[in-house]
């Protein structure tokens, strides 16, 4: 499968001679500004690094109860600190930097307006993406629009206002999505940024903001809704993308560029890089599902544990599998399941601390070999659909039958031709199962966009955490005769219910005062006086 491979000592050096204004001569080599920004060669290459650092730790979900590793998360426990560095600052900066002098030398290329405007978006889109990162994790934050020497002012400058910045970067991305081409106009270039790709971070940081000030009780939460519900339709409307109908393939080498995928992040033999999540899912206590997240999976129908008439029990090891979403299955290794050619049985001792593992992501053939290169899934289909159901939802706290058509049930045709399939989510279904819409709306949510790294930002925008976090984080339920050589209370720790306890309610907090954002790091503050600390974290 062709993939592209991003060049980036070119480019790296490309963008710094580019941004170098305050040397008095011009540098001995092909690749300074005098010279580079010539062609549409130049403006890929200058781009090509912001596509290397564009990957988030797929672990984020580690951060909420539906995910757990070896040991507890500072954030998902409230025990985080405030430290000197912080990588999302550094990182989100240093790509900001190449943007901005991306924007300061592209006009110099000779080439048509049509080639420089496509670049234009593309640098654009990244630009969002940093910012977006930012906010949502300090809130207000120093917004540099051009590149800064050691005498630059900005270099010192205060905190600027999130909505400010949410404003701009919403509409940057608004002229972006005018250039840049949509994904089928482009299929020799799978892996850029396309129109659709666009659109869909558009939804997504709108939706974000929408919901967080709706939740908080602040004005002008209607306004993100609307951009979020336009950008998500106009994405549906094109036509570029559909349900990839198989969930287990999607995640895996059969599913790379499917007709799901928006934007990916890209491993290549050729460039000698690999996705660690693939081995670490299955063997390394990177990530594991808890009972949380098993428990959010519906019965086949359509009703959630406490209200179906499905009576789900939990042994022998495996048995709740039975009569649930397909995506439980598809998500989760059930036990019981083929697992290198063995009935799987999850391995408490070096394999997962929970009793669970994840399927999704989960290659086989990575147990052994660890240099898989699966892409990273950033943006999909399904998510746009998702963000389009809650965001007409939420605008008017009501949604119609059409819309939800076009959205979650799109999602659940999926698995039509199985036995399990859910039936359509409806008004009536609702109303006569006494139901919440928002409620399955986020449950829907939950569960296909499960360790996609979402969940932690949905409950922090829902303003959920304070009462999602603290919980005790339990695995499954202990089957003794599944493991005949592991003692309760010496090897494992069990509820009075019989759940693994994965780790106590007394060594988990969350306090609202603070945790809602991150402290910025303490390099910065005593760098730049004028930078302010958030509350709480003093």
């Amino acid at each position: 499968m062709k993939k592209i491979i991003y060049v980036l000592l070119l480019a790296t050096l490309c963008v710094n001679s580019g941004c170098s204004d305050f040397l008095d001569r011009e540098p001995k080599t092909t690749l300074s500004p005098g010279t580079f920004w010539k062609t549409e060669s130049d403006l890929r290459l200058a781009l090509n690094i912001l596509y290397q650092n564009m990957n988030r730790s797929y672990t984020l979900d580690n951060q909420t109860i539906d995910c757990f590793a070896a040991v507890g998360n500072h954030v998902s426990s409230g025990s985080l600190t405030a430290s000197n560095t912080d990588d999302v600052w550094t990182k989100s900066y240093k790509q900001i930097r190449i943007v901005n002098g991306f924007l300061e030398n592209y006009e110099k290329a000779q080439v048509s307006e049509t080639i420089k405007k496509r670049y234009l978006g593309e640098a654009r889109f990244f630009k969002a993406y940093y910012y977006f990162n930012l906010i949502k994790r300090f809130g207000d934050v120093p917004y540099i629009n051009h590149t800064l020497d050691m005498e630059s002012p900005e270099l010192w400058g205060p905190r600027v206002e999130k909505k400010e910045i949410l404003d701009d970067i919403l509409e940057e991305l608004l002229l972006a999505e005018q250039d840049v081409p949509v994904k089928s106009a482009i299929k020799a270039d799978v892996g850029r940024i396309t129109k659709g790709a666009i659109q869909a971070l558009t939804s997504r940081i709108a939706l974000y903001y929408g919901t967080y000030y709706k939740f908080r009780g602040e004005e002008g939460y209607r306004q993100y809704l609307t951009i979020a519900r336009d950008a998500a339709k106009r994405l549906i409307d094109s036509k570029e993308y559909a349900i990839y109908k198989d969930y287990r393939n999607l995640f895996l080498l059969p599913g790379e560029d499917s007709s799901e995928h928006i934007l990916s992040y890209r491993y290549s033999e050729d460039a000698n890089t690999y996705n660690p999540r693939i081995r670490g899912v299955i063997v390394d206590f990177i990530q594991e599902p808890t009972k949380w997240l098993a428990d959010a999976f519906l019965c086949k129908d359509g009703l959630p544990l406490d209200k179906s008439q499905y009576k789900v029990e939990y042994l022998p090891l495996g048995k709740e599998f039975e009569n649930r979403d397909p995506r439980m299955a598809l998500t989760i290794w059930k036990p019981g399941d083929s697992f290198l050619g063995a009935p799987f049985v999850p391995n408490l001792s070096n394999q997962t601390k929970t009793g669970y593992m994840f399927k999704k992501y989960g290659d086989e053939d990575s147990y052994s070999n660890i240099r898989s290169q699966i892409d990273e899934i950033l943006i999909r289909y399904a998510e746009v659909l998702l963000n389009y159901a809650e965001a007409v939802y939420e605008l008017d706290e009501t949604i119609s039958d059409a819309d939800l058509d076009i959205s979650i049930n799109e999602i659940r045709k999926r698995f039509e031709a199985d036995p399990n399939c859910l039936p359509k989510l409806t008004n009536i279904f609702v109303t006569s199962n006494n139901l919440n819409m928002r409620e399955e709306i986020r449950r829907e949510r939950r569960v296909e966009m499960a360790a996609e790294s979402l969940r932690y930002d949905d409950l922090i925008r829902w303003k959920i955490a304070e009462t999602e976090l603290p919980q005790e984080i339990l695995g499954a339920k202990f089957d003794q005769e599944a493991y005949p050589n592991v003692v309760p209370d010496k090897d494992i720790n069990l509820n009075e219910d019989g759940f693994i306890i994965v780790q106590s309610k007394s060594t988990r907090t969350f306090n609202i005062e603070k945790n809602y954002l991150f402290p910025l790091p303490l390099r910065e503050l005593s760098l730049n006086l004028q930078l302010t600390q958030n509350e709480g974290w003093n």
